[in-house]
């Protein structure tokens, strides 16, 4: 069998996927934003404290996803994840670089709000990140307690 393929590497793939992708998605926003190739990397390194723990967040929310879908997938159905609060906390704290379209759409207030206070949204949207990884933490350990079970015939009634 494929190494890619494999049941213990895929989730593996998919986090560092979902992280990259991320990233990516992320850098293009901002440098649509901010009409600069070079400003997001100026941007992640003022605030690569930040960044840099929501994008591993969400590298592992994904992991952990995986993980959970393939114990469902084997024996309890399906489940869903989002890692969406690292992503639109992200974007939304990035919002102020659109600031020039802002203007056209009449709304260059929330581009100052969200300037003025965007270490404040990083903060906040750590935390969901931190919330997120806990309870799906918790998901994964349950899914796996209940694979084994059902795997190995044991049932308690």
């Amino acid at each position: 069998m494929n190494l890619i393929y494999s049941k213990k590497f895929l989730p593996l793939v998919w986090a560092i996927a979902g992280g990259l992708i991320l990233t990516l998605i992320l850098y293009l926003i901002q440098a649509a934003g901010m009409q600069s190739w070079t400003g997001p990397i100026s941007f992640f390194k003022s605030k690569w404290y930040f960044i840099l723990p929501l994008i591993l967040g969400f590298a592992v929310q994904v992991w952990l996803w995986r993980k959970i879908k393939y114990f469902h997938e084997k024996h309890l159905g399906l489940v869903a994840a989002s890692g969406g609060v690292s992503g639109s906390a992200m974007l939304a704290c990035c919002l102020h670089n659109f600031t020039p379209i802002l203007g056209i759409l009449g709304i260059n207030a929330l581009a100052t709000i969200l300037a003025a206070y965007q270490d404040y949204i990083f903060s906040v949207s750590l935390f969901f990140v931190i919330f997120g990884l806990l309870y799906l933490y918790q998901k994964y350990l349950k899914a796996k307690r209940n694979y084994f079970f059902l795997a190995n015939g044991v049932v308690c009634h």
